[in-house]
């Protein structure tokens, strides 16, 4: 049976492995519409899916910003090949709706487009829809088993139980303000239907701030404690010794923080919330609970010098953590670093090549100066971080 529209995500080709996690992002639109009897088809086009799959007339393009040349040649080839309505969603439509249209979109669709795309079906959606009434992800939309992600040898799948982020990092860019949280009992029938459906043990939570309700973390770890395995992302300064506890007895091996640098002059000046003495303390505790930390850092953030970046490099060598992920700063547009860089003293080119700020090893490039620091600068600086401090079997 034809669908009624195809849900497309873009390749990544600057990612060292593109078949990793199933883009829950599409997923979600795909189960509502259906929810509301729309017959839909998803393609992902890093799993190695190609245009000419696509079944429905109308095609909805959902990308990051690293991903719009390919979404741009997407909508290019749709045009040529006679489909009538191309249509732009996710995080760059949001931000940059009219380029979208400039480069072969008939529409972008700004922030949640669910409810859009139900008016373009002439159904009539609620004016909004509480977090806990989405249907779960369409995880029947593509080949779920043929994402590879493991979590301690077991295969695992991401889940999300929340929209959005309470706070205002500078290098930040969200879709919309308007953090939600799903329920506790809402997050855990979502977890034993994928386990029940599927036969996943492991779980890739990837909320910005899973731990911002200590009170629903609590509640998740009694009703599944221990019966699976898990890996999250937190911020430092919501990592007391409590919620470290709750997170172990839940079942989770490894937290992701995001430390971004060793200085405390760039954290404050980016807004981040945090110091460099939280983050320690942060690392501490999860080593004291068995479990493991991985600090995110970025390299070329407001008021970065050489200075700071050694102040990076001591923090790594005294806090220990125990896997690192090293990017550079590419001003992403929605954050407040694009939208005035003058005012953080930072210099970039946004049409510049590649656009993105994690990908293959060796292939970093960045069309930006912060302070006396080049483009050049920041990447030599950012490949040193991670041979120095990132263990030879971790590096991916």
């Amino acid at each position: 049976m034809k669908p009624d529209i195809t849900l497309v995500f873009p390749s990544s080709p600057f990612l060292l492995d593109q078949a990793v996690f199933p883009p829950l992002g599409i997923l979600y639109l795909s189960a509502y519409l259906k929810q509301h009897g729309v017959k839909v088809q998803c393609l992902d086009m890093g799993l190695g899916h190609t245009p000419d799959m696509a079944g429905a007339d109308i095609v909805g393009i959902s990308f990051t910003t690293p991903q719009r040349e390919e979404a741009f040649e997407l909508a290019k080839y749709f045009d040529e090949t006679g489909h009538p309505y191309i249509i732009a969603g996710g995080p760059h439509a949001t931000h940059m709706p009219d380029e979208c249209v400039a480069n072969g979109f008939d529409v972008a669709y700004r922030g949640r487009g669910e409810l859009e795309l139900l008016t373009f079906f002439n159904s009539y959606p609620p004016d909004q829809i509480a977090i806990d009434d989405y249907p779960f992800p369409d995880r029947d939309a593509l080949p779920i088993k043929d994402y590879h992600y493991e979590i301690d040898g077991k295969p695992a799948t991401p889940i999300m139980t929340s929209r959005s982020c309470p706070y205002h990092c500078l290098f930040c860019a969200k879709i919309d303000n308007n953090f939600e949280m799903q329920s506790a009992e809402r997050t855990v029938a979502e977890i034993r239907h994928i386990h029940e459906r599927y036969g996943f043990e492991a779980f890739m939570i990837f909320d910005d701030v899973f731990i911002a309700s200590k009170k629903r973390l609590g509640k998740i770890a009694d009703m599944i404690g221990g019966q699976y395995r898990f890996r999250c992302f937190a911020r430092s300064n919501l990592l007391d010794s409590k919620v470290c506890a709750l997170l172990r007895s839940m079942g989770v091996v490894e937290v992701g923080i995001g430390v971004e640098s060793g200085s405390d002059e760039v954290l404050e000046r980016c807004m981040k919330g945090t110091t460099t003495r939280m983050n320690t303390r942060a690392v501490q505790r999860l080593h004291d609970n068995g479990i493991r930390a991985k600090a995110f850092l970025i390299v070329g953030l407001p008021g970065e010098t050489t200075e700071t970046i050694v102040e990076t490099a001591d923090w790594i060598a005294e806090a220990q953590p125990d896997d690192i992920d090293v990017s550079i700063l590419q001003p992403m547009p929605g954050s407040a670093i694009f939208a005035d860089p003058e005012e953080y003293g930072v210099q970039f080119q946004y049409n510049g090549k590649p656009g993105w700020y994690k990908g293959t090893p060796g292939q970093y490039e960045a069309d930006i100066q912060v302070g006396d620091l080049t483009g050049k600068d920041i990447v030599a600086w950012r490949d040193l971080l991670e041979k120095e401090f990132k263990k030879p079997e971790l590096l991916r």
